[in-house]
């Protein structure tokens, strides 16, 4: 990873054209390479959806995690540096656990605005510096678990070193099997090499890093639920003009609408994609798998609260109120 040094840059939004007439000029740092699954259908559909919108002149510019570690592109895109943020929360949850709260909440993206959620989430962020734009889903279902050998038993995760962000720590642990922090750009050489025995990860993109040719099994069932976000640097947001602003929203929310159906296509298209590269399914035990929402989802409230405990705590409320999350017995 390049070392970030924003003290040697200008914050980017200040050199946004001053008339109308001229395209808006904006770049946006992505926690995935350009060419993975997530980054591909959700980060660039969003590009190419906004510039193709008549009602404003706007383009963008994607730059991934060679740039900055995602671990690290919070704090430049509040700064400025870049005016856009395509990220998964989990990612900078040493600032806030807001965002990735979220991931314990069931995919609904209408229900999650009418219900005053959305807006909630967006008010946390924006005393950051920052105005959220879409919290896209990354299909109906959220995780899944790369593994070098079988599941046999229960717990099925016993004795295993994984490789996870903060989300995935409480169901790893509950399982049996240690957490590792790590990079998904560590997990092929880290699984080769015999430093971890396997990965949590969502379900697309296991075949765009190649992780079939250093694991043989994909578990099952799936759990949980996961998102991503699209955030912007809060004075780059209102330095645009209104047709600018509704532009970027009205694409926002959009997406959200339209890419769980997309992204759970893809992960079928994908599990057999592995399946004929020699991966298998690997199954939990029924009792292991009756549990894996309630972990998961218990493990990424906690983290929010953790993190942030008055505005996760009110985000943990109203999602039980409206019906919008797994709540353990």
């Amino acid at each position: 990873m390049k070392t970030f040094k924003p003290a040697l840059l200008l914050p980017l939004f200040a050199l946004l054209p001053a008339t109308s007439a001229m395209a808006t000029e904006l770049r946006m740092l992505a926690s995935y390479d350009q060419t993975s699954a997530y980054s591909r259908e959700i980060a660039q559909r969003f590009i190419k959806e906004v510039e193709a919108n008549d009602a404003a002149d706007i383009s963008i510019k994607l730059t991934g995690p060679d740039v900055v570690s995602p671990f690290e592109q919070l704090q430049p895109v509040a700064a400025g540096v870049f005016q856009l943020l395509y990220t998964h929360a989990a990612y900078h949850t040493n600032t806030t656990g807001v965002g990735a709260a979220m991931d314990a909440v069931k995919v609904n993206p209408e229900q999650t605005r009418e219900s005053g959620l959305w807006d909630l989430v967006d008010e946390h962020y924006q005393t950051l510096g920052l105005k959220l734009i879409a919290i896209p889903p990354l299909g109906s279902s959220g995780f899944q678990y790369v593994l070098k050998k079988p599941i046999e038993g229960s717990p099925g995760l016993d004795g295993r070193r994984l490789r996870g962000s903060p989300t995935y720590t409480n169901v790893t642990k509950g399982l049996g099997g240690t957490p590792v922090l790590m990079s998904s750009g560590d997990v092929y050489s880290a699984m080769d090499r015999g430093v971890i025995d396997g990965a949590a990860w969502g379900l697309n993109g296991v075949k765009d890093m190649g992780w079939q040719e250093v694991a043989g099994y994909f578990s099952k069932p799936t759990f949980g639920q996961t998102y991503n976000f699209v955030l912007m640097n809060l004075n780059a947001f209102n330095s645009l003009s209104p047709e600018e602003q509704k532009v970027l929203l009205d694409q926002g929310r959009q997406l959200e609408t339209e890419i769980a159906p997309v992204m759970d296509k893809l992960a079928i298209d994908e599990w057999k994609s592995l399946e004929a590269a020699g991966m298998q399914p690997t199954e939990f035990s029924p009792e292991d798998a009756s549990r894996l929402d309630a972990l998961v989802t218990d493990g990424i409230w906690q983290l929010g609260i953790d993190k942030s405990p008055e505005a996760v705590t009110a985000m943990r409320k109203l999602a039980i109120e409206k019906n919008l999350t797994t709540v353990s017995e």
